[in-house]
């Protein structure tokens, strides 16, 4: 019996090689197909805080060139999506310029799919395997039940929420038919949210302050779940769509992607703390629905939390508590003459909530987002603002956007985080990071 406990978790140590080893070897031979595409996309974004102690520090600093591969044969396909970047600011964290400290690449995602034929009314079946993005609920910018894909947390995303997701290593089947579509996934690898950890990320003092008091904070072991079966995590969602009404159901059970952290006292001379981080397992059930209404969509979503380990106060030299959560939102789509709103409220409330949790018992905002086309779709103007309001703190954003031809668009943009009459709140601890940037981007 062990030694078959110990087969299976070799062979599901090996699952990522050969998942990606496939999905390489796949792309060759699809090559030799006529239908395989690619297409990518080169940008540049550079930008300059203005407020507080980082005024006139460049924010982003970054040269991204992004790179997609739809490789299709019979009723199978290949995609994979990539990126390689050069980012200044890391390049210049060592005390002197080194290129190769701001190179990187990151793989989005690489995965083999197969749809079979039409079977039994009209039911087709699906599966997809290795590293893929999914979008959950109807939410717009703010987190709901949209639990599936862990964020990229590490740079400056707040107005481009849909960009910030990363892809799970996973294996996914699905169910389709007329009226509705079931998919079910198993995910045997765990990946976090990318968090601002580097020393040269202006985030980083936002998440972990660099004293507490006189005693200086230094990072410690952010401990991630082993590898074995145990440890996988299960999710599941079941989609039905009808003239009058689009809703959907969503279940999750596994590991949460952000961790718990720890302040430990660390005695000696000088003292010190150090910060340490644990990932919890928990369980969400949720949906969303949205009904068409004339030029408005209105759309509601909900999911609640089992279990889920919420973050203590430093007061309380962090850790956290077990409580149940449920979170809800409702808002609405406008579009016409190329016009767009969109405006939505969100409530967030823990249940048998104590005092030492860092947040509050209940915790809502609302969030709205206006756009205009002009000139042919050429430009487009909009702006978004998010207000909290247990602090009344907030986030602006202006964003002004021209497309030079189809494939080369320009870019102007504001990001501004603003505190509450009197506590800087979730957003306000930003304040320092508000930001003008440039952004260029060329497809092709």
């Amino acid at each position: 019996m062990k030694l078959l406990i110990l087969k299976m978790l070799q062979a599901v140590r090996r699952y990522r090689t050969a998942v990606f080893g496939a999905v390489c070897v796949l792309s060759a031979s699809f090559a030799f197909s006529q239908d395989i595409t690619f297409s990518g996309s080169a940008k540049t974004a550079v930008g300059v805080f203005i407020r507080g102690d980082n005024a006139g520090d460049f924010s982003p600093a970054k040269e991204t060139v992004s790179g997609e591969i739809d490789a299709r044969f019979a009723d199978c396909a290949v995609f994979i999506a990539g990126n390689a970047y050069f980012n200044a600011l890391a390049a210049d964290s060592g005390g002197s310029f080194s290129v190769t400290d701001g190179l990187g690449a990151e793989l989005q995602e690489a995965y083999f799919s197969w749809t079979s034929n039409e079977f039994g009314n009209g039911l087709t079946a699906g599966l997809k395997i290795g590293r893929q993005i999914t979008a959950w609920g109807k939410a717009d910018g703010i987190r709901i039940a949209d639990i599936l894909c862990p964020q990229n947390l590490a740079s400056l995303g707040t107005s481009n929420y849909s960009e910030s997701r990363l892809g799970i290593d996973a294996i996914k089947g699905t169910l389709s038919g007329t009226y509705f579509s079931a998919d079910a996934y198993w995910i045997p690898f765990f990946r976090p949210s990318a968090l601002p950890f580097e020393s040269w990320n202006p985030l980083r003092k936002a998440l972990i302050p660099s004293s507490v008091g006189a005693v200086p904070v230094v990072l410690g072991d952010i401990s991630k779940p082993d590898l074995n079966i145990a440890n996988s995590s299960y999710a599941a969602r079941v989609s039905f769509w009808f003239p009058a009404i689009d809703f959907s159901l969503y279940g999750y059970y596994g590991f949460d992607d952000s961790p718990n952290l720890s302040y430990v006292p660390v005695t000696g001379s000088p003292p010190k703390i150090t910060v340490t981080g644990k990932y919890y397992r928990y369980g969400m059930a949720g949906f969303d629905l949205a009904v068409p209404a004339g030029a408005f969509v209105i759309r509601a979503e909900s999911a609640f939390f089992i279990a889920r380990a919420l973050q203590l106060g430093q007061t309380s030299l962090g850790g956290c508590k077990r409580k149940n959560e449920l979170r809800a939102l409702a808002g609405f789509d406008w579009n016409k003459n190329g016009w767009m709103l969109t405006a939505q409220y969100y409530g967030d409330v823990v249940f048998a909530y104590v005092d030492s949790l860092a947040r509050d018992a209940y915790e809502h905002g609302a969030t709205a987002n206006l756009s205009k086309t002009l000139f042919s779709e050429t430009l487009t103007l909009s702006c978004t603002g998010l207000v909290r309001l247990n602090d009344l703190d907030g986030f602006a954003g202006l964003k002004a956007k021209y497309s030079l031809t189809d494939e080369i668009s320009l870019a102007l943009a504001f990001d501004g985080y603003f505190p509450g009459p009197k506590s800087d709140g979730t957003y306000g601890k930003y304040k320092d990071l508000s930001c003008v940037r440039f952004e260029g981007t060329v497809r092709f």
